[in-house]
């Protein structure tokens, strides 16, 4: 069985669905094969006992950015609601972020923990000033900043445990390692690009929602998604991407497309092409960038709020807990997450270490400590919903690189582009990243390939 398209685009990510809208709506006849039976991904969602559950991405910058710019061209309608609280827990105590100015803020709070300390025992070795002018300048002159992790460049300015809790608190939970595990410039590039993580939104019936409008325009465009559809192999010939083997119904059929663009991430693309196909160098920059995000994702069902308390909608960032790093109430922001007279909190924490295994089994009991000691709701009105352990070789990680790290959207092979989170700009990450490379793969598209040539 053959078939042709003009672009191909396996996974239905939000990274393949905003290349495949941007093209469908250019005129290009695009097929998505995505294996899993529903679309989107970590941009999915599905029930789980009553309750509304996110499969991966959850907290977004949306507003100002490069995904608001495809929704709009592409016609799609979405929906978003904005969490208009954001709170940092430091020293045990819930501080609200300002609108600007956020990170200053912090070390502000931290000034003023530790003069209460220097107080009573006599002692003062926190300097404020250093810390923020270290910062200002170093979020200005980021671009000339050495190879360095954001833990050592801290480390030039203060050795205080709460003000290096704070980087690392931000590192493990947006950036994809801890901060000795990503470098400064890096994470100081994503957050002049995210505007510092402030603005964010959920979407208030999941993200599946989002990523449905964006599979209708490529349908109401003359083009295809299909589910239960794996990808088994991507035809090289000569060096150059002719097409893809897909297995639909139980029978394998060859497509012939103009481009083929991989929402699957770069190991996975690799292994679909043929290791053969790609000169060493490339490989080893495939191993040594696309490092997965192991974390586990907790929800928590409760018959009340168990933060905040008074059950208003936020977004808390825990500071030195020992696993859990960041807290979204999410039936508190949209009712649609629970059924009714239930609560679901989806609780973020990563592991003591990015590059190997994690022990799930300890994993869970640190949480298990965290839950019982920041939330003293949970023991009498809560309970632990699901448990979802991410590992380093999980085919859907919380993320497939770390900020600053992850490869090219274009690949050796001549046809073959990448877009997802591990793909693209520096300095980017998570779904903005997937967004920003869908537009660039989409660009480099439509200059290289007219529309019904195949």
């Amino acid at each position: 069985m053959q078939q042709k398209y003009d672009v191909v685009i396996i996974g239905s990510g939000i990274g393949g669905l905003s290349a495949g809208s941007l093209l469908a709506h250019a005129g290009y006849k695009t097929l998505v094969a995505e294996k899993l039976s529903a679309i989107g991904g970590r941009w999915s969602n599905y029930w789980y006992k009553g309750f509304w559950l996110p499969a991966g991405a959850l907290a977004i910058c949306y507003h100002g950015m490069e995904m608001e710019n495809i929704y709009r061209e592409v016609g799609a309608p979405t929906e978003w609601v904005r969490v208009p609280q954001v709170f940092y827990r430091i020293g045990g105590k819930d501080w609200e972020m300002p609108a600007k100015g956020a990170i200053v803020y912090m070390f502000d709070i931290v000034d003023k923990i530790e003069r209460e300390v220097g107080r009573r025992n006599g002692t003062m070795t926190f300097n404020k000033e250093r810390l923020i002018n270290g910062f200002r300048l170093g979020v200005q002159e980021r671009d000339k900043l050495p190879d360095i992790s954001l833990k050592d460049w801290a480390l030039q300015y203060t050795d205080n445990e709460m003000a290096l809790g704070i980087f690392d608190c931000i590192a493990n939970t947006i950036g994809g390692a801890h901060a000795w595990e990503i470098k400064a410039k890096a994470l100081f590039t994503f957050m002049v690009e995210s505007k510092g993580f402030r603005d964010v939104s959920i979407s208030p019936k999941g993200n599946i929602a989002n990523a449905a409008t964006l599979a209708d325009v490529i349908k109401a465009k003359g083009g295809d998604v299909w589910l239960n559809c794996p990808t088994t192999r991507i035809i090289v010939e000569q060096g150059k991407a002719k097409g893809v083997v897909v297995t639909k119904n139980g029978k394998d059929m060859t497509i012939a497309t103009q481009a083929v663009i991989s929402n699957a991430g770069p190991r996975a693309t690799v292994e679909l092409a043929g290791e053969k196909n790609f000169p060493e160098e490339y490989l080893g920059e495939v191993r040594v960038k696309v490092k997965a995000h192991p974390v586990t994702i907790c929800y928590v069902a409760s018959d009340r709020p168990i933060w905040p308390e008074n059950g208003s909608p936020a977004y808390q960032m825990i500071v030195g807990a020992r696993r859990i790093t960041s807290v979204v109430p999410l039936s508190t922001i949209s009712p649609f997450y629970a059924p009714k007279g239930q609560y679901l909190t989806f609780c973020f924490a990563g592991p003591l270490t990015n590059d190997v295994h994690m022990d799930t089994k300890v994993e869970k009991q640190q949480i298990m400590l965290d839950l019982r000691e920041q939330f003293p709701l949970f023991e009498k009105h809560g309970k632990v919903l699901k448990f979802i352990f991410k590992d380093i070789d999980d085919d859907l990680p919380e993320m497939r690189s770390r900020v600053g790290e992850g490869v090219s959207t274009e690949t050796p092979i001549k046809n073959l582009y990448g877009v997802g989170d591990a793909n693209g700009p520096y300095g980017l990450s998570g779904s903005n990243l997937a967004t920003s490379s869908a537009r660039i793969v989409a660009e480099t598209v439509k200059k290289s390939y007219q529309p019904g040539t195949t």
